[in-house]
């Protein structure tokens, strides 16, 4: 799992029909320690409803994102599985 920042949405009127009905958002990791927002921009399905500007959690690996969609036959590397409200650091950590 990572955790990312979105920053965007993204709309296609031809898909594949297991996204039929679900909300794709465009996620750029953040590292928990210093909350810097970088690196490859993510598409992922958006299962909680999310907004852009919203710290997320992300599954993104192959064949867990897929369980969360209950399908084996959708083609998904990431789904957002939760908005962050809060994240709390040992120190040194």
């Amino acid at each position: 799992m990572i955790i990312g920042q979105v920053v965007g949405c993204l709309w296609s009127a031809d898909q594949d029909p297991g996204f039929d009905g679900q909300q794709l958002k465009l996620v750029v990791p953040q590292d928990a320690r210093d909350g810097k927002v970088e690196g490859n921009t993510v598409l992922a399905v958006d299962l909680v409803g999310s907004r852009q500007g919203d710290t997320v959690l992300i599954v993104y690996e192959g064949s867990s994102s897929r369980l969360c969609l209950c399908s084996e036959s959708t083609p998904a590397e990431a789904v957002i599985v939760g908005i962050v409200d809060r994240m709390d650091l040992a120190v040194g950590g």
